[in-house]
């Protein structure tokens, strides 16, 4: 189900708005801006809506255009319609186009305002699903910015859904973040949302945080568990009112229930997942289509593929049900996961099978997307003639066809698995470049911080001690430097001669550089160069020193001469082995030196 999660919402949405009107008077309580508290049906309204629920949409279009032409409809109420009309047609590109002119005025009249704010939420869950993020969740700032500076309780209700159509745009972008940040001021709508005595407010509110649960749960965000919590505390409220609809109470309790459960899966509580799972499936709703659908997530995060793959038995018959085709999403979410489940589960023949249910919708998917409507007609018929072919030339050599079927269907899984590889390496290469990115300005930022450090405490050294007159002032370390210039100075200052030493002769660059080597070169002993290194900088020790060094010189080397391969990179800034060098980079960086540079040249 959640493949409709957004077109689900369109529908309630737009049943909310023409109910609405027809339960409104014309005479509405107005505030500010003259704003009515609620939808005004006008006269033309009542002939639209009578039209509207014959179930004829195409007559619901003709009596929307003819109000429209004599006046009786406004833009914003006749464009309302046709959308709705559109979308039970299933012309979403004409429903899309509906609703943006709605959005396209910058005033709407005051008695129209509510119709105008029905519309854009509509068009904000038709781009959602639609997948264009940037212009949703423009449109959802938009409405949010007009709803800003009305006061009436109408608005809580709408805000709500924005927020959560606002926060689904923003999480499909990777923003999660901004989508936290949205998903609470939902919930905060939520909360000032009030109910009546049809329980629908309250209904809807849970609706909200149901989808975000869903969306939180999707991209295993650990404050999943939390909006599942809210939403058991809604449904424990319904619960408890005068005359909730049982059915629908029964239904958002089982949904509790399969949240909880794929939470818990999340957090590796399985036994309590398997508690939550058996509730979920002791419900009505849990033994229905849809509920068995959408308890597929749980059972593959769960590995209980065999389960999986006996619910998916009735995919195709579910999206017959809601009067859907496959489409590319519904092939990313359903039948890819389907052929994983029955992979996993061992029905290598119903693996098949889906194999070669994807390549017969994936082209007319795929065209569906991007061509016109003449353009998928025509691949259609384009595609039935060459299924008459395969149809005759099987029925002229069977084996032929079987072993022909065998093959195309194994080329399908290998298609499939290679699809989902790229896809994953697609998402790897986009992690590489942000992580090499900042890789490449840590180590910016720590040279200049190192610079104006060395400048800071050159000043500090240059200034006379007026309470220790007697203690000589640090000498930069030099190859002519001895014990007797070091006597006297704190580990701080020690260490920033030494530092000055490493770096300035680039000591650090050695293969064998160590302890020894500075011990050589200032007759200092161990114990006092350990002193220096562990209270006078922010190293643990000086290999850890050495280390950050030779690293931060081998990212600057892979930068300046990308030319050079590994081993010369690790040789030239001190490493003894290439294979130090990659383990070392690996550790402190996440990725290999070769991924760094191969990376680094595709930016």
């Amino acid at each position: 189900m959640r493949i409709f999660k957004h077109l689900y919402k369109l529908g309630i949405v737009a049943a909310v708005a023409l109910l609405g009107l027809t339960a409104c008077g014309g005479n509405a309580s107005k505030n500010q801006g003259d704003i009515p508290t609620k939808l005004v049906a006008t006269h033309g309204d009542s002939i639209a809506l009578a039209a509207r629920f014959s179930g004829d949409f195409q007559h619901f279009l003709a009596v929307t255009d003819s109000l429209a032409s004599i006046g009786e409809l406004s833009p914003i109420r006749a464009d309302g319609y046709r959308g709705v009309a559109y979308f039970q047609m299933g012309q979403m590109d004409k429903c899309i186009e509906c609703f943006r002119r709605v959005v396209a005025i910058e005033n709407p009249p005051a008695q129209d305002f509510w119709e105008y704010i029905h519309a854009g939420t509509n068009l904000v869950i038709m781009l959602t699903t639609d997948r264009d993020y940037d212009n949703a969740m423009r449109t959802a700032l938009k409405l949010i910015d007009k709803l800003k500076d009305v006061d009436n309780p109408h608005r809580a209700g709408e805000l709500q859904t924005l927020y959560l159509s606002l926060g689904d745009t923003q999480m499909m972008l990777e923003r999660h973040d901004e989508a936290a940040k949205s998903y609470d001021e939902a919930y905060k709508w939520v909360l000032q949302t009030k109910n009546d005595s049809t329980n629908r407010p309250l209904a809807a509110s849970i609706e909200t945080l149901e989808n975000i649960a869903v969306s939180q749960i999707s991209h295993h965000m650990p404050e999943a568990g939390v909006w599942v919590d809210r939403m058991d505390s809604l449904v424990t409220l319904y619960e408890q009112q005068p005359k909730p609809i049982e059915k629908e109470l029964k239904t958002l309790r089982a949904l509790v229930w399969l949240h909880r459960a794929e939470v818990c899966q999340m957090q590796g509580k399985t036994a309590e997942a398997v508690r939550n799972y058996a509730n979920y499936m002791s419900t009505d709703f849990g033994k229905t289509i849809e509920g068995r659908i959408n308890a597929c997530d749980y059972l593959v995060s769960a590995r209980r593929y065999s389960e999986a793959a006996d619910n998916y038995t009735e995919l195709d018959q579910f999206i017959r049900d809601w009067g859907y085709d496959y489409d590319l999403e519904t092939i990313g979410k359903n039948l890819l996961p389907k052929l994983r489940a029955n992979y996993h589960a061992g029905r290598i023949d119903s693996a098949l099978r889906v194999a070669m249910q994807i390549s017969e919708v994936y082209d007319t998917a795929l065209v569906r997307q991007k061509r016109s409507e003449s353009a998928e007609l025509a691949t259609i018929y384009d595609t039935q003639g060459k299924e008459r072919q395969i149809a005759e030339q099987r029925a002229q050599n069977h084996f032929v066809s079987a072993i022909s079927t065998a093959l195309a269907a194994l080329v399908l899984i290998v298609i499939a698995f290679a699809l989902y590889i790229f896809l994953q390496w697609r998402i790897t290469q986009r992690r590489n470049r942000i992580l090499v990115r900042q890789i490449t300005e840590a180590v910016e930022y720590k040279d200049k911080y190192r610079a104006l450090k060395q400048a800071q405490n050159s000043n500090e050294t240059t200034e006379p001690i007026e309470t220790k007159a007697d203690t000589p002032e640090p000498k930069p370390a030099s190859s002519e430097i001895s014990i007797s210039d070091f006597t006297a100075l704190t580990d701080e200052q020690l260490f920033l001669c030494l530092r000055d030493l490493i770096e300035n002769e680039k000591l650090f660059l050695q293969s064998d550089f160590g302890r020894q080597t500075l011990i050589d070169r200032t007759g200092l002993s161990k114990e006092r160069i350990g002193a220096a290194f562990s209270q006078g900088s922010d190293s643990a020790s000086l290999p850890a020193y050495v280390r950050e060094l030779r690293l931060d010189y081998a990212v600057r080397l892979m930068n300046e001469k990308p030319e050079l391969n590994v081993e010369q990179v690790s040789m030239a800034s001190g490493f003894t082995s290439a294979d130090t060098f990659t383990r070392n980079f690996r550790a402190k960086y996440g990725m290999t030196p070769t991924t760094y540079k191969q990376t680094q040249n595709q930016g």
